[in-house]
C-alpha cells in the first residue's frame, strides 16, 4: 500500500478524520466491527447523520492481509454493500447490508475491510477546511465450524530490536481466528507499566504483524508483557521470547 493510502487507513482505524476547523463531523457508525459466520449471508451497518445538514456517503470493499508485518488492502468483490453511495439528510439513519458474494471458507477466518467516508460537501461560501469522518470497519467471514465452536487466535511473540536498539514486538497467530490487540503493558515489580494504551492493532489468521514500542529494546529483555486480546476484561501474559539482536 502507497504510503498516503496507509497514512488515511491508520487515520480511518482510529476513527479520525480530515483535520478542519469550521464544522463538526457527523457521521456516526455501528457496530465498529462484523462477523460473517459460515450460515450467514449478509449483515448491516448502521449510518446516522448526527448533524444539521445533508451529507453524501460512499463505501468501498477491500481485502484486508498482512504482508511483512504491514497492513495491506485490496479492492475486492467478495463482499457487497448497498447503497455503496447516498444522502442522508440531517438526524436520518440508514443501514448500509453488507453481503457475502463468495462461499464461506474453508478453513480459517479471512478479513475485510469497509470504508466509509464522509464526501465533502461544495460550499463557495465556506472558509477553512472542512472536516469529515473516514471510519474502517473490520469484517470478518469464519469457515464452518461445530456448534459452539468459534475462530481462536493462537500467538506466537518475540521481541527484536531496530536499527536505533528500539524494541519492536512482532506477533504471528497460527490460529483460525484474529487477534484484536490492545493495551500493552509490562508486568513485574508491583502495577503493570503501561506501554502503549488503547487499540494496538490486529493479526489476522495465518499472519504476523509488526509495532515499534518506542522503548530500548535492552529494557525489555527478559520482561513479561501483556495485552488485552480480543476485547478481554483483564490483560494476559503474550507468550515472549525475547530475540537477539
Amino acid at each position: 500500500m502507497a504510503a498516503r493510502n496507509r497514512t488515511a487507513w491508520w487515520l480511518a482505524l482510529m476513527g479520525w478524520g480530515v483535520a478542519g476547523a469550521t464544522s463538526a463531523a457527523s457521521l456516526q457508525l455501528a457496530p465498529t466491527s462484523i462477523t460473517l459466520h459460515a450460515g450467514q449471508q449478509a449483515d448491516g451497518l448502521w449510518l446516522t447523520n448526527s448533524g444539521s445538514a445533508p451529507m453524501q456517503v460512499q463505501a468501498r470493499v477491500y481485502r484486508w492481509t498482512q504482508r511483512e508485518g504491514r497492513d495491506e488492502l485490496q479492492p475486492t468483490d467478495d463482499l457487497l454493500v448497498s447503497p455503496p453511495m447516498r444522502s442522508l439528510a440531517a438526524g436520518e439513519k440508514q443501514l448500509l447490508r453488507v453481503v457475502r458474494a463468495v462461499p464461506p471458507p474453508a478453513a480459517q477466518e479471512v478479513g475485510y475491510r469497509v470504508i466509509v467516508d464522509e464526501l465533502p460537501g461544495f460550499d463557495p461560501a465556506r472558509t477553512g477546511t472542512q472536516f469529515v469522518l473516514r471510519y474502517s470497519v473490520p469484517i470478518f467471514l469464519t469457515p464452518p465450524s461445530e456448534v459452539g465452536a468459534e475462530p481462536a487466535p493462537r500467538l506466537r511473540a518475540r521481541l527484536s530490536a531496530d536499527a536505533q536498539g528500539q524494541a519492536v514486538l512482532e506477533l504471528s497467530n497460527d490460529g483460525d481466528g484474529h487477534a484484536q490487540i490492545a493495551d500493552l503493558a509490562l508486568a513485574g515489580g508491583g502495577a503493570p507499566r503501561t506501554v502503549q494504551s488503547g487499540l494496538v492493532g490486529y493479526v489476522l489468521s495465518g499472519q504476523t504483524m509488526r509495532w515499534p514500542l518506542g522503548r530500548p529494546w535492552r529494557e525489555l529483555q527478559g520482561a513479561t508483557l501483556l495485552a488485552r486480546i480480543n476485547g478481554e476484561p483483564a490483560q494476559r501474559p503474550l507468550p515472549l521470547a525475547a530475540a537477539p539482536r
